[in-house]
């Protein structure tokens, strides 16, 4: 064996010094430096802010449209005019945070989601929309979660000057259906279960302890591999799970169907999580890490919201109806802010008195509700019936425009480690087109705009029922069509608008435009969903 210097081993790993030097001393307290010497979440996200700022400096820009004016119908549509709609969604979301509360946004029935509401009505009736409106949104019991910690417990042992580390990106998994839940000081063992598998879960002992798991984003936290095993690993005896989102920075999560309502379950940001987990793996045999618990969430009062309604007249009584949900965790730019942006957009050029008056109607709606169960979905089906009835299409604008980005999480070398890194590239995150009647011209009217604008899009066409508050119409029997994107700080408190281009919004709206003024020239039959 090749014999290697102190000095050189050292500088391999410093985690791999601390196993050594625990090996040799029988597993006694060795470390000079707090927490076995390993980097603290705080000097993680150092780096991670160097990476993240890529967003608003890039070297190379998005791609521009290349479309010659004279050739762009819809060059009147700009990226600037929407990226200041999505900038005072932003505004007003902030401006409505209530001092000290930790679950915020423009959540259903909240005062940010009424504000944002009220702006959008102010702004249809500046493009001169007819019968703009608030049209009340009756919602259910909403589970809140009203203060939380956890607590990595410190002890001397694991190094000179080891603390207590409360982690600041825990947050609760949200429930939809739940009780009030106390949880108070809940301390217990930590068990690192991978990402909580059944195959994960054979031979461990879960039994009193808290479970660790890592979720693996693919491509986004929505779609990540720890959803739908959290419950399995409660019911295999843990006293809670700690769900370790494999993403950039230390952001906290508001994610849905993460957890039992019984127990306490929560989400950790990225420099969190791995801060934690290689606490876990230096700790020495026998002497595992402990944690304190505590949770305090009560179900509130049902919520009353607003959808906000406005129309352009058509020639006809046939309708064309544009949703985008009010409703986001934290400040939410993409999901929804940039949606709402965008159907701004769209009413602003389809009501101006300078355009030819449209075949049909066209109904825009900012909805209320999406994240609890489509609430204001529903009530616009009910208060709108006869509309809908008649109408072509029910366009989805949700998650139009991100930058496509990715993290590539630490990569480990023989003699180094590379960190991990936001990866962002010079265009939009790839999105899924769903067209609910699978007719093919009205698929065709799509493959044009798309190719036109250059839109980054799944190469097969979603034909399942489609998402989000578009299932609420699916469901009743309209057609409905959406194009949606979920980036890697979906549901977090990093979807803020540095996330957006607005070049990006430029090319997304377009297509819409595009795709609406397509489905003018030709006749219901041709392109509603069978019913």
């Amino acid at each position: 064996m090749r014999k290697q210097s102190w000095e050189a081993l050292v500088g391999m790993n410093r985690l791999c010094a601390v196993f050594i030097c625990t090996v040799l001393t029988g597993g006694s307290a060795f470390a000079a430096d707090a927490w076995f010497g390993i980097d603290t979440p705080d000097a993680r996200e150092r780096w991670s802010a160097q990476a993240r700022a890529a967003l608003s400096a890039p070297d190379f820009p998005e791609n521009s449209i290349r479309l010659p004016v004279a050739d762009d119908r819809f060059a009147a549509i700009k990226g600037a005019e929407i990226y200041g709609y999505l900038e005072d969604v932003a505004a007003v979301t902030q401006a409505e945070r209530p001092p000290g509360e930790k679950f915020w946004g423009r959540i259903a029935g909240s005062a940010a989601e009424l504000a944002t509401a009220e702006y959008m009505a102010d702004k249809f009736r500046t493009f001169g929309l007819t019968d703009v409106k608030l049209a009340p949104v009756q919602g259910k019991g909403q589970w809140w979660p009203l203060d939380w910690s956890i607590t990595l417990l410190g002890n001397e042992f694991y190094g000179e000057g080891t603390t207590d580390y409360t982690f600041p990106s825990a947050f609760p998994a949200l429930q939809l259906i739940g009780e009030p839940l106390s949880i108070v000081d809940m301390e217990a063992d930590l068990i690192y279960v991978g990402h909580g598998h059944p195959v994960d879960l054979v031979g461990r002992d879960l039994e009193g302890k808290i479970a660790v798991m890592l979720a693996s984003i693919q491509p986004d936290p929505f779609f990540q591999t720890a959803r739908g095993y959290v419950d399995a690993v409660i019911e295999a005896g843990a006293l809670g799970v700690l769900t370790v989102m494999d993403a950039p920075g230390n952001h906290s999560y508001a994610l849905e169907d993460m957890g039992p309502p019984d127990a306490p379950a929560f989400v950790l940001g990225g420099d969190d999580g791995r801060f934690l987990m290689d606490a876990i793996a230096a700790a020495p045999t026998g002497k595992p890490l402990r944690a304190r618990i505590n949770l305090q969430a009560e179900v509130r009062e049902p919520w009353r919201g607003a959808n906000v309604i406005g129309t352009v007249r058509g020639e006809t009584d046939e309708w064309v109806a544009v949703i985008a949900h009010l409703d986001g965790y934290f400040e939410s730019a993409n999901d929804n802010g940039a949606g709402l942006a965008s159907l701004l957009a769209l009413a602003r050029f389809f009501a101006d008195e300078e355009r030819p008056i449209p075949r049909r109607n066209m109904l825009f709606v900012g909805t209320s509700g999406h994240h609890e169960f489509s609430d204001g979905a529903t009530a616009l089906i009910a208060s709108h019936a006869d509309e809908l009835d008649k109408s072509v299409v029910v366009m989805n604008v949700e998650h139009p425009a991100s930058t496509s980005s990715l993290f590539r999480g630490p990569l480990k070398f023989k003699h180094f480690t590379l960190p991990g890194q936001v990866s962002t590239t010079n265009t939009h995150g790839g999105r899924t087109l769903n067209v609910s009647s699978s007719r093919e011209l009205m698929i065709d009217i799509y493959r044009e705009a798309i190719d036109r604008y250059g839109l980054v899009v799944g190469s097969i066409l979603e034909r399942r029922p489609p998402t989000g508050d578009a299932i609420e119409f699916f469901q009743e029997g309209y057609t409905v069509v959406q194009i949606l994107d979920s980036n890697i700080w979906y549901h977090s408190d990093g979807d803020t608008i540095d996330t957006i281009q607005p070049v990006g919004l430029a090319r997304a709206t377009r297509v819409y435009a595009e795709v609406l003024s397509e489905i003018e020239t030709h006749d219901r039959e041709a392109l509603v969903r069978q019913r």
